[in-house]
Formats: C-alpha cells, structure tokens, sequence
C-alpha cells in the first residue's frame, strides 16, 4: 500500500490518502478516482515543490528576522551617539558656571608669596628699629635707614626701607620693585607709627600696619592708637567724587595683614 499527497480533480484539495488498486477516494467530496503513473510522478513533483517551499520560506523569515535585528542596532547607536552629544556639552557648561561662582571667592594670589609680604605679616604695634633689621635679616632682605624730619610742624621720624635689592632699597633709579616703608617717632623713642607695603605692579594699593601719625588722609594722634590701629587696605579710587555729598575715606580697615595684602591683588572697586 502506498501513501500519495494528491490533489483532487473535483475539489482540488489536498489529501494524503492510500491507493488501492490505483484507486482513490477524496475524504473531502467523497470524490473517486484513477491514480495512473502520470499522477505518481506529479505527486512526486509536487512534494519536491512543497519541500523547496518550505526551504524557502524558512530561509527568508531568517533573513527577515535578521534585518529587523540590524536596524535596532542602528537605532540604538544613534540614540547613544545623541545622547553623548546633549550630555558632554552639558557637563562642560555645568562645570564652568560652577568654575565662575567659587573663582569669584578665589583669591587671585595667596600670601605670603614673597619673603617682602612674610616680613610685613610679621611686623607689629609694638615693632622697634631693632625688629625690623632682625626681620629684614631674617628673610635676607635689604633695607636703607635714616633719620628725617617730615615737616617743621612735626617730630623727627626714623625711616626704614626694606626691599630684595640694596638698589631698591636705595630708590636708584630704574630700580623700582616692591618695597616696605617704616617710619618710628624719634620723639616718643623710636614709636612704631605706621608699615606701608607698595608694589608697583599694583600702585593704586597699598597694605598697611597703621599705629598713629599721618599716612595721607588717614590721620590719628597717638592718644586715638587704640581707636585706628590696625591693618588697613590704601586705595585713593576709593575717594568720593567731587561733588558727592558723602565722603568715603580711599582705605579700608582689614582683619589682618593677609587680608589687606589679598586685597592688593583682588580687590574690585
């Protein structure tokens, strides 16, 4: 007994049925008929198409399934690609607004810098001629000294000037630097008064030790020490304007003598 896949010739359905006697039966129709040598070999045939069909289809929904696959792929690269776009962009941008806020609080310079600003932090209310040369000594610095008179109206003064250089500290010409200048009343003997330190590459400010006497318009008598002595920050920009109704002294008094040297270097008007 043989199994064929035939198709009928009445209803055209496809059956696998047995043959007997080269006969036939639909299940479908009910339809008999002959199975001659020429139906076995288009059944043949036919099973060989439906094999290659099958083949076939399973081949493209592979090739279906694998192009479905290679777009995700290069969806997804691109979404990483933007978002690496929008966030780096972004991180920077974060970055440097955070670098402008805390830079604003930043000191520009931080003292003491030089051995100058290390012996002015050092000097004090109650500094003598002798303090300053073991200072200067010290921090292997130069100075110039002589006795002056300021003016007729006022007592003789004992003045120091300290820099890097003898030149400097001589005020030779073409040997302007950073300098501190010290002035000790010879009247109340030898009195600190007053510290100045100057830098000409920031000329508008000065850093200052103040006790008593006279530095511009900042002015004490020395029964007032206690009430202005301190550090303070000299900047004549500060002045008022003619015409203003208020004046604002050109100085600022400071906690210590770091602050007013910082100022020196990051002050804004």
């Amino acid at each position: 007994m043989k199994i064929y896949n035939l198709k009928c010739p009445n209803c055209g359905a496809t059956l696998a049925t047995d043959v007997k006697n080269n006969q036939a039966r639909c299940e479908y129709c009910g339809n008999e008929f002959l199975i001659s040598e020429e139906t076995e070999k288009e059944t043949k045939q036919m099973d060989s198409n439906e094999k290659e069909d099958a083949a076939q289809k399973e081949t493209e929904t592979k090739s279906e399934h694998a192009s479905d696959i290679k777009p995700s792929a290069a969806e997804q690269g691109k979404k990483s690609q933007t978002r690496e776009l929008i966030i780096i962009p972004l991180i920077i941008l974060i970055g440097l607004i955070l670098s402008l806020v805390f830079d604003k609080k930043t000191p520009q310079d931080i003292v003491p810098k030089t051995d100058l600003h290390r012996f002015f932090m050092e000097l004090r209310l109650d500094s003598t001629p002798q303090t300053v040369e073991a200072l200067a000594q010290k921090h292997k610095l130069h100075f110039f000294r002589t006795e002056k008179a300021v003016n007729s109206d006022t007592a003789n003064i004992t003045y120091y000037k300290v820099a890097k250089t003898m030149e400097t500290a001589l005020d030779k010409q073409g040997a302007h630097a950073e300098t501190i200048e010290i002035e000790f009343d010879l009247a109340k003997s030898n009195a600190f008064r007053l510290a100045v330190y100057s830098d000409p590459d920031h000329i508008v400010g000065h850093a200052l030790l103040f006790k008593y006497g006279t530095y511009y318009s900042l002015s004490a008598e020395e029964s007032q020490a206690k009430d202005t002595a301190g550090y303070y920050y000299y900047n004549n920009s500060l002045r008022s304007a003619p015409g203003e109704q208020k004046t604002h002294p050109p100085y600022l008094k400071c906690a210590d003598a770091a602050e007013a040297l910082k100022k020196i270097y990051t002050y804004r008007k």
